[in-house]
């Protein structure tokens, strides 16, 4: 989630969590990957889906295997949980505002880029 090599900033959390997360509690990171599925289909945001998927990852992981019931445990499986909300931060605030975007529709133009220029 913090690589060096791009200055601590950038990277694939919400992937690599889930590689992770699929080895270790499967039946939990499928749960969250059918909830990421069902909330992008419905709404068209990745980050949405993205969010959703991982706050409920914890409760999955409770319920799908009880080794998880450890207080250590599911206090790492909460914390990993919250660097991906944490990090989804700036995607939070644009859903907010209304200009996250949605996948399918088209990007809006850069910042100084003449918006209808014939």
């Amino acid at each position: 989630m913090f690589p060096i090599w791009l200055g601590l900033r950038g990277g694939k959390g919400v992937a690599t969590a889930f590689g992770v997360f699929l080895v270790l509690v499967p039946f939990a990171a499928l749960g969250s990957i059918a909830v990421f599925i069902l909330v992008f289909a419905l709404s068209r945001f990745v980050s949405l889906a993205s969010i959703i998927g991982a706050a409920l990852f914890p409760l999955f992981a409770w319920l799908a295997a009880p080794w998880t019931h450890n207080y250590l445990i599911l206090a790492i499986i909460c914390i990993v949980a919250g660097l991906i909300l944490i990090k989804h931060r700036p995607n939070i605030q644009r859903l907010i505002a209304g200009t996250e975007y949605r996948f399918g529709n088209k990007k809006p133009p850069a910042s100084g880029e003449a918006e209808g220029s014939a």
